[in-house]
């Protein structure tokens, strides 16, 4: 019998994750890693300095101002935050590029404006996955029992929240993560679904013609 060998000709996709502070998203994303083969979390570019146990290629690749403009003059992000008043952030092409072409999928980290961006470059390639609590207040107990910010930044969180919130009428997809193992399973379910889309198979008639010859 011929071995068609079918799953691994497929396309990849990139699934961006939206939330709020608190929202779940690093736990999520942790669990879909664990749980998942073809899948990696896609490194950004920052202009920032490397923190205390960074490695570069793993957390971020490290790259001077210039070398960041340079990136942009030459359309070799995808999406990236180009602020006058901070660090600089970026998503790069030719890395996510190379593991989609390969057949796997890339988780990215965005807000609502890097979807867009993405969006408008990648079109079909992208899922946007937006993860939200089940009510403000269990949010901001959420974030007081992280014991990690004073009251003002909390607050801060807060505003952001109900904002991110709103524009996740705007994703492809809403999990309300109320528990998290659900939300866990629920996005793994929305990524396993997406691997066997039509669109997302590779030379598909010629698939079909080989199954259909093979008798």
């Amino acid at each position: 019998m011929t071995d068609c060998n079918y799953r691994n000709k497929r396309k990849g996709t990139m699934f961006i994750f939206s939330a709020p502070s608190g929202g779940g998203k690093s736990s999520i994303i942790r669990e879909i890693l664990k749980n998942l083969d073809d899948i990696q979390l896609s490194v950004s570019v920052t202009t920032r300095l490397p923190r205390d146990g960074e490695i570069e290629g793993k957390d971020y690749y490290f790259i001077s101002e210039e070398e960041f403009a340079k990136l942009i003059k030459n359309n070799e992000l995808y999406e990236y935050v180009n602020s006058d008043f901070g660090p600089k952030y970026g998503t790069p092409k030719m890395q996510v590029d190379k593991l989609l072409n390969q057949g796997k999928d890339v988780i990215l980290d965005l807000d609502f404006f890097g979807v867009q961006n993405l969006r408008k470059l990648a079109g079909d390639r992208v899922k946007a996955i937006a993860l939200i609590p089940p009510s403000m207040r269990v949010l901001r107990e959420r974030l007081v029992g992280r014991a990690t910010d004073a009251d003002e930044i909390i607050e801060r969180r807060m505003s952001m929240a109900e904002k991110r919130i709103k524009e996740s009428m705007f994703y492809d997809y809403v999990i309300v993560n109320d528990d998290l193992d659900k939300a866990a399973d629920e996005a793994i379910s929305i990524i396993k679904s997406t691997r066997v889309e039509r669109k997302n198979i590779c030379e598909l008639e010629e698939l079909i013609n080989q199954i259909v010859e093979d008798k």
